[in-house]
């Protein structure tokens, strides 16, 4: 267990059931978008000039990935990492057209991305 304290809250941090959800909802599309956990073998690597590139495919398939870790994060109480790499897998599913700002402001206020 990670024994750090937790950053001060601010007030509008997902509850841990929310983030549950959450990651949940996230599983659930990627799979049936047929995307498949898997991390990047090369971090240092750069995708490509943009999303829309070759690298796709590769971008998606880590966000799936994330998604796995982001549930051990929040098992082992590392909410503050948890809510960070959410934000990532966000970013990802905009960029990859799978999600709009819009979409993605609601599942924040709802937390289950339905």
């Amino acid at each position: 267990m990670n024994n750090q304290p937790e950053p001060m809250r601010l007030g509008d941090e997902l509850s841990r059931e929310q983030a549950q959800a959450m990651l949940k909802f996230y599983c659930r599309t990627l799979n049936n978008l047929g995307y498949s956990p898997k991390a990047f073998s090369d971090v240092g690597a750069k995708v490509g000039a943009s999303i829309y590139s070759a690298g796709k495919f590769e971008v998606m398939n880590h966000a799936r990935w994330m998604c796995d870790q982001i549930e051990v994060f929040v098992r082992q109480n590392r909410m503050a990492k948890a809510y960070r790499w959410i934000g990532m897998v966000q970013g990802i599913l905009f960029m990859g057209g799978v999600f709009s700002i819009e979409e993605l402001k609601k599942h924040n206020s709802v937390g289950t991305g339905s």
